[in-house]
């Protein structure tokens, strides 16, 4: 009922032709429901692509561990505050990383508290969800702004909603259902600038191959993979 009377979603039996998205408690999972596409999402760390990745996703020669500076060493402490579904923030984790994740709508806040209770109920993937610190339902940049300089992260890790492509058969369902909830992205460059202001080391800010920068700050540096770039900025003049 609570979380029903924060974020304005009914609160349902079963599905309904009435609600293009509906948040389902199903008996294994919380699911987000798409009328339209007929299909769910929710987060899963045990089983499926993430637990795949992180068997066989290459490890700190990852282009997302070198943009946040893995390296022996060197196993930074994270904070994420765009953390979406968590997907980066668990790889992260799985290669040694102390993870702080903040999201701001509710809806994808629950999706993520469940999969990290029904993960942490599993041995495959227990120890890496440990390193998820602490998981935040909170406005980001409200969040930044409130931190204490002391204690800041070595590293902000961004990943702003998509833009949308022309094509929109080639956007996976799960990401047309996070637009469909979230909308287009206004934040980005603010986020950027309050990371800048807060990180203790480096801002790495995530974006498809070939989209432009967030604003008009220029990284210091771009890692990429085969569709993804990784912007990023130095702070304190970091090596």
């Amino acid at each position: 009922m609570t979380l029903a009377s924060e974020t304005g979603f009914p609160l349902l039996e079963k599905r309904s032709s009435q609600c293009d998205l509906q948040l389902c408690y199903d008996h294994d999972a919380i699911r987000l429901y798409d009328l339209a596409l007929d299909t769910t999402i929710h987060v899963d760390f045990v089983e499926g692509a993430l637990s795949h990745r992180q068997q066989f996703g290459g490890g700190r020669g990852q282009a997302i561990a070198k943009a946040v500076g893995l390296k022996h060493g060197n196993t930074p402490g994270v904070l994420d505050v765009t953390a979406g579904l968590a997907r980066d923030a668990y790889i992260l984790a799985s290669l040694g990383c102390k993870l702080t994740l903040v999201e701001q709508s509710p809806i994808l806040f629950t999706l993520v508290e469940d999969g990290i209770r029904r993960g942490l109920a599993d041995e495959s993937s227990r120890d890496v969800l440990n390193n998820f610190m602490n998981l935040v339902n909170a406005d980001s940049v409200l969040y930044m702004e409130h931190m204490d300089q002391e204690t800041r992260p070595d590293v902000i890790y961004i990943d702003p909603m998509y833009p949308e492509r022309k094509k929109s058969a080639l956007v996976k369902k799960d990401m047309q259902i996070l637009q469909r909830l979230l909308g287009k992205d206004q934040n980005a460059e603010r986020l950027l600038k309050t990371a800048l202001d807060c990180a203790g080391k480096r801002v790495v800010v995530k974006r498809p191959l070939h989209a432009e920068t967030v604003g008009n700050t220029k990284p210091d540096m771009s890692i990429s993979s085969k569709k993804t770039r990784y912007d990023v900025y130095l702070v304190n003049n970091e090596l």
